[in-house]
């Protein structure tokens, strides 16, 4: 019913977009190909963000010091909306009623099912401008970072722009492992289910992994064994890492080595009371790992990150983060949308964000801004080498990736519960093509 209902809306905004675009796509994408002639001064920008607290009072910093700074008198205008899922649904509303914001955050599979009914601008033209665009200074920003947002399901258009990233990693407690004799985390998933088992004492409720079922941990686990997920037309989760990465997970929840994250953020209240030795998750968190261990009742201990483990020679690690997304609207405001985000990418910002926000730069030469926070931040340093030294991968940008993730997590916990893995994975399969075949253009 889920589909059926997003299918009859698409249409229905298709239809009621179409006579909206129709008037304004001639204009910009005459805008977006001849950019030399449009004039952004004057222009108003409406931005929606989903940052709160210290992040959105950061985020309105940033965005004051560009209006009063920025040569064309742009002014942007930020406004919180809501988390992703708000910002989407009221995204779909405004696309139908033609009250779109000029920018909008958006994770790519999102961006993509805006694009079902042409409400993006394509920003390759404005990143390759002669004018306008980066030129060299491209090659100043981490390759997976800059790519991850180009979508081969609308030919490869780029709907959006990074502001910034996240890593999936492991967490590890290090003071635990020296008790167990362990002078590092592990490398590979066999040094895992081992390091596992020996933290493991159920009676005093100790274990070895707090185990995570969302579905950018089961991507993050196959893509370390070398797997992919992205297929040429749609999904392809039957695969020999797929069922390697379950049997692996089933195999230390029924070992007693695992146990089920009882509650939302409950591995990190468990990893900071010493319950359990591992967990997976974003760097994003580490604020929030770092003051749930300072606050706790047993007191602070060496912790840090890894990449996750992997049977690759080098670790391939799952990136995500939400980007940066133009709607259409004139080619004055499109312009001036870019040259924001533009101005967002620049070292000296990015280096605010990320004291603001803890998230990844885009740009490498970020890193020269940050040594302070490196001293002050180890675990984040760490993630930051990570992120240098491995090979990185993004989930699928495909609209309807939001449901193929849910059915994704279910089919963890179902096999974790006790469901054929071999069925279990298989009819995955089929529902994530039936969810692409319905969410495709």
């Amino acid at each position: 019913m889920k589909r059926v209902l997003k299918l009859l809306l698409a249409t229905l905004f298709l239809v009621s977009a179409a006579g909206v675009f129709a008037a304004g796509t001639e204009e910009s994408s005459a805008g977006a190909s001849s950019l030399a002639n449009v004039d952004p001064t004057g222009a108003t920008v409406n931005y929606w963000f989903q940052h709160s607290g210290s992040r959105e009072e950061a985020l309105q910093e940033l965005i004051s010091e560009f209006n009063e700074t920025n040569e064309w008198n742009i002014t942007v205008v930020g406004e919180y909306q809501g988390g992703y899922s708000d910002i989407y649904n009221k995204m779909i509303t405004a696309i139908s009623g033609n009250a779109m914001p000029q920018l909008v955050v958006a994770y790519q599979n999102q961006a993509a099912g805006y694009q079902v009914s042409g409400a993006l601008v394509d920003l390759e033209p404005y990143v390759t401008d002669p004018k306008w665009g980066l030129g060299d200074e491209i090659d100043d920003f981490f390759e997976g970072f800059i790519n991850q947002d180009k979508n081969r399901q609308f030919g490869g258009q780029r709907l959006g722009f990074p502001p910034n990233r996240s890593v999936e990693v492991l967490y590890y407690n290090l003071t635990w492992l020296k008790k167990l004799g362990y002078d590092r985390p592990p490398e590979t998933w066999d040094e895992f289910y081992e390091m596992c088992k020996a933290a493991t004492d159920a009676d005093n409720n100790k274990f070895g992994y707090a185990i995570r079922t969302d579905a950018s941990n089961v991507y993050a686990q196959i893509i370390s064994r070398g797997g992919e997920i992205q297929a040429e037309s749609g999904y392809n989760y039957d695969t020999p890492e797929m069922k390697a990465s379950m049997e692996l997970m089933k195999r230390i929840y029924d070992d007693g080595y695992g146990i089920k994250i009882a509650e939302r953020y409950g591995d990190q209240t468990d990893f900071a009371n010493r319950k359990v030795l591992f967990t997976m998750g974003s760097t994003s968190g580490l604020p929030y790992y770092r003051r749930a261990i300072e606050g706790s009742e047993q007191g602070p201990f060496e912790w840090s990150v890894a990449p996750i483990p992997h049977t690759t020679e080098t670790p391939v690690m799952d990136i995500y983060g939400a980007s940066l997304s133009v709607p259409k609207s004139t080619p004055e405001q499109q312009l001036a949308a870019w040259l924001f985000i533009k101005w967002m990418s620049e070292p000296e910002q990015q280096a605010r964000w990320v004291r603001a926000s803890n998230y990844f730069p885009v740009r490498k030469s970020t890193a020269a801004e940050l040594d302070d926070y490196f001293a002050k931040n180890p675990q984040y340093e760490e993630a930051f080498k990570i992120l240098t030294t491995s090979i990185t991968k993004a989930e699928p940008p495909f609209a309807g990736y939001d449901e193929v993730r849910d059915a994704a997590s279910a089919a963890f916990n179902a096999i974790l519960d006790g469901a054929d893995i071999d069925e279990t994975i298989a009819d995955l399969n089929e529902e994530a093509n039936e969810i692409h075949r319905e969410a495709s253009p």
